[in-house]
């Protein structure tokens, strides 16, 4: 008789996903706030420089521009590009924004680190994220290039999605999720119009980042991109 089940060792780069994520939720407050984002002007300005991109061997994104109009915010708003040192009861404010990408593998999770992302141009973020995610496909990342980010972005764009509550890549206290941006009905004045609309998701660590705060903080990424 066949077996109707498959007990599939938990070990490698999955266990440590897993014994992370459990840490993670087990230390951290974890609460999400979503906004919507019209990303029409957005979606105008990289179809007017996709072949500029490409000629540079780049493919441009919406990811680079979300990361462009964070690492902007976060100047206003530190306390997000943060963690919590429990031990010494202390909040730990980063003066360098070194952005995590979450990338998907057949190994399970990765997260390089696009390094000094405030001081990249829009291609230069672009070119960082596709050669991140090419080396974590490949297996080839090193280990400084895991290491040291201060906060994380995810993109679920791909697969589609409304929202998500995100873990948060502890001990980091903010991870911003960026989920499928296309043509949908928007009240415009007193005119329903075709606009180009997402929606961001911030998970927030509640002990150091309050609602009001992390509001603030998502409406003025949003600000910069609309």
């Amino acid at each position: 008789t066949a077996a109707l089940e498959e007990r599939v060792p938990l070990r490698g780069l999955r266990r440590r996903i897993a014994e992370h994520m459990r840490h993670s939720i087990d230390t951290a407050a974890h609460f999400t706030f979503v906004a919507e984002c019209d990303m029409t002007e957005i979606a105008a300005h990289r179809a007017a420089h996709a072949a500029r991109a490409r000629a540079n061997g780049v493919r441009l994104t919406f990811l680079p521009y979300v990361i462009r109009a964070l690492t902007q915010s976060l100047r206003e708003f530190p306390w997000l590009n943060a963690s919590l040192d429990d031990a010494a009861c202390e909040i730990v404010i980063k003066r360098a924004i070194h952005v995590g990408i979450a990338t998907h593998t057949s190994e399970g999770l990765t997260v390089p680190v696009v390094r000094d992302a405030d001081r990249l141009t829009l291609l230069g973020l672009a070119r960082e994220i596709e050669r991140l995610a090419a080396a974590a496909r490949d297996g080839k990342l090193k280990l400084d290039e895991l290491q040291g980010g201060t906060i994380t972005v995810t993109s679920t764009g791909a697969k589609g999605g409304v929202l998500a509550t995100l873990i948060l890549h502890h001990p980091q206290v903010a991870i911003l999720g960026v989920h499928e941006i296309k043509r949908r009905p928007a009240v415009v004045g007193d005119q329903i119009v075709i606009r180009e609309l997402g929606n961001l998701s911030l998970s927030l660590d509640h002990r150091v980042v309050d609602g009001a705060v992390g509001a603030d903080f998502l409406y003025d990424v949003i600000g910069r991109l609309e």
